[in-house]
Parts: C-alpha cells; structure tokens; sequence
C-alpha cells in the first residue's frame, strides 16, 4: 500500500530524508576508516600552504624581473621653446626671432654592454635566491607536517596502555570489592586500588588533552583531514636520503644554498659597483621648428658620465659591495657549521634511540611482564601482596609509555633528516 501525503508535508520529508542521507553517509566515510597516510598528509598540507604559495608568488615576480634586467631603459621624449624672448619688442613671441625655435626631440641613455650583462646576472641570482627559499620553505614545511602527523599518531598511541591499565584495575577493583564483602581483604587494599584507578583516570584524561593538541596543530596544516583517522606509521628506520650523503653534500641542504646564492648576488654587486667607473652615453636627436621667415634645424646631441673624482664616489659604494660580499661568504661559514652539527646532531638522536628501542623490545618490556606475572601468581597464591601487584603493573604501564617516547623521538629525528631535502609530491 502506498500512503500519499499532502503536498505541504511532501517537501518538507523529501528534505528530511535528504539530510538523513548525507549524515549517514558522512558516518559511513568515518565508520569505513578513510585513513590518513604521512604521504597523503604531505601532499595536501604542500597544496594548501599559505607559506608555499607567498614563497612561489616571490619566485614568479623575481622570475619576470630577469629579461627586462638587462633591457635599454626607456627613451625620453623632449619638447619645449629654444632661445625664447624675454624683454623688448618681440618678448615672449616664438615666432619673431631667428634664434627662438619650437624643438622636439628623442633621447635614448645607453649604459655600457657591461652594465646590461651584469644588471641581467644580478636578477638571475635574485630568482635564485627566491628559488632556493622556495625549496628551503617545501622543506621545512614537509618536515612540519611529518613531526605534526607523527606527534598524533604516538600520542594515541601512548593512550592505549593506559586505557588498558584503567580497564585491569576496575576489574581488580570490583574483585577487591567482592573479597571486602566476604571478609577475605581488608579495607586498605580497596583504597590503594581505588586511588591507583583514579590516577590512571587522570592520566587518560590528560593524554586526551594532548592528543587533541596535537589534532589541532595537524590541523593547522591540513584542516578537516587532521580529522581522520590515522594509517600505519612510516618506516623511521630506513632514510630516503641517507644522512652520509647529506654530510658529504652540505651545499645541497636548502637552508645553505639559500646562504651561497646570497652570496653569489652580492659578488655581482660588486662588479656592478666597479662597472660604474665606466662611463655611460645617451644620445639626443630633436627637431627645431623656427618662424615662417627662418630655416628649420635638426639636433643632434650626444653625452658622457664623468665619474669625476672617483675616491670620494664610487670608490667608496665598491668598498661597501665589497665588505657586504666579505659578510655573505662569512655567513655561508657559519651556516655550514651549523647545518653540519644540526645533522650529525640528530643523525646521534637517531641512532640512540634505535638502541634504546632494541633494549625496550628485547629487554624492558619482556621483563616488566615478567614481574607482573610473578606478582599477580604470587598475590593469588598468599603469597604476594596486592600493592606489589599494583606497582608491577604500573612499572609495566610506564615501561610501555617509555618505549613510545622513544619510538617518537627516533620519528623525530627521522623526519628532520628525512625531510632536509625537499620531497617531490607523489601524484
């Protein structure tokens, strides 16, 4: 039987149902577990940063710049009176005198071949600067995405062993209860169990704060997709680019060719200071009009710079070029040391906590196990007391935590090297 309904209540359901629809749906997306990988997050969090895009627009203007460098400048047109009367019978009249002419003309400044080629190689470095900011901004923005998405993949990871640890003292707890009302455990173990549970709590709540933290700095990368779930972590034992290489070649870490193209440019500022010694020319065509009576006139005028007295002038703009090329090469020393100990730096964080986490795996963890099975045999045969229990399995909970800790700081250290060299976007 099909039930027809009004038309003032059709509308309304078939928007209802609509609604329903696309909730459900959007359920569906969670439920199915869309999950989010470190690549993917790289790839939308590059596509969308605003960082990326200022750097690309500074590259696009440097970019145009580069041909028109090294271009003449523009011509100069000349108009105006010669020669103009200013007293007597025919003051301010062009037309009276033979001398006063209407003159129109073109000029045209013509700096030295030199100068053009440099003016050129000195936009080209400028694109290189700007290029080589861009490749240091993918850089760093890739490894922020990576230490963000890696900080909320181990933070909800830390949660899980102690939602674990909540969940095991509530059932000792109830079990507590029940041998209290039996006569079989006094009262003192009950409260021991009871604040044990109750920090445990406070600790889930905690690290639920730090998981939204974290979220939310993902977030600031990638919007609504730091709201899925996450996949698998990455292999952080292996390098895309093995830290070796990065040593041996420090002049490819972006941050440095950042330094050597500043460097480059202010080289080319000092052969464009000394190139003004060298004189420019212009030269000046007009056309001069005079009264009806007198013959018209073409001009023809040509110019030179004087670079007169040069110690006080230019001189003086080359020592500056000069000291300010002496300060990029030194800053381009000083960033190599630097970016050298930054990476042998975390090349030892890297490799310390891979040891630290063989140690945890093959020594720390089976161990604390080990004592909260002894314990917990020892308690359920008389022999043990349920503090031990508790402290054992607190031990085990914290030896847990301690090995994720150091499983994020070798993801740390991981993403800092990994991610030096910017990564093309998979497509």
């Amino acid at each position: 039987m099909v039930l027809a309904l009004p038309g003032c209540l059709a509308r309304p359901l078939a928007w209802f149902c609509f609604i329903c629809l696309a909730v459900a749906t959007s359920f569906g997306w969670a439920a199915e577990g869309v999950t989010l990988s470190l690549a993917e997050a790289l790839k939308i969090g590059e596509k969308t940063s605003p960082r990326l895009v200022a750097q690309g627009a500074a590259l696009a203007a440097a970019r145009e710049l580069v041909p028109r460098a090294g271009e003449l400048p523009d011509p100069k047109l000349r108009i105006g009176i010669d020669n103009l009367p200013v007293n007597g019978a025919d003051r301010y009249r062009y037309d009276a005198d033979f001398m006063t002419m209407r003159k129109i003309g073109v000029m045209q400044d013509f700096p030295n071949a030199e100068k053009r080629q440099l003016r050129g190689a000195r936009a080209a470095h400028e694109r290189d600067v700007e290029a080589a900011n861009l490749a240091a901004q993918r850089a760093g923005v890739q490894r922020e995405i990576a230490l963000a998405w890696l900080e909320l993949y181990f933070a909800q990871q830390a949660r899980a062993p102690l939602v674990e640890l909540v969940g095991e003292l509530q059932l000792q707890l109830d079990t507590v209860s029940a041998a209290i009302a039996s006569g079989r455990q006094n009262t003192t173990d009950a409260l021991a169990m009871r604040g044990t549970a109750v920090a445990a709590q406070d600790r889930v709540i905690e690290q639920d704060r730090a998981i939204e933290r974290a979220r939310y700095a993902l977030a600031a990368w990638l919007r609504e997709d730091a709201l899925r779930p996450l996949a698998g972590p990455p292999d952080t034992a292996t390098f895309d680019h093995p830290p070796s290489a990065l040593l041996a070649n420090l002049h490819e870490h972006p941050d440095q060719r950042v330094y050597i193209e500043r460097e480059a440019l202010a080289k080319t500022d000092v052969a464009l200071a000394a190139n003004s010694k060298k004189p420019d020319w212009s030269l000046e065509v007009a056309y001069g009009q005079r009264g009806p009576a007198f013959d018209n006139m073409i001009s023809v005028m040509v110019s030179f710079d004087l670079p007169w007295e040069a110690a006080k002038r230019q001189d003086r703009d080359i020592a500056a070029k000069r000291l300010l090329a002496e300060q990029a090469q030194a800053q381009v020393e000083e960033a190599r040391r630097m970016h050298e100990a930054e990476l042998r730096g975390l090349y030892a964080d890297w490799q310390t906590a891979g040891l630290r986490i063989g140690r945890f795996d093959e020594l720390l963890l089976p161990l604390a196990r080990q004592r909260v099975s002894a314990a917990l045999a020892a308690y359920r045969g008389g022999r043990g007391e349920l503090g031990m229990v508790l402290e054992t399995r607190r031990a085990e909970t914290e030896t847990r935590l301690g090995s994720l800790q150091t499983q994020l700081e070798r993801a740390r250290a991981w993403a800092k090297l990994n991610f030096l060299l910017p990564h093309e976007a998979q497509p």
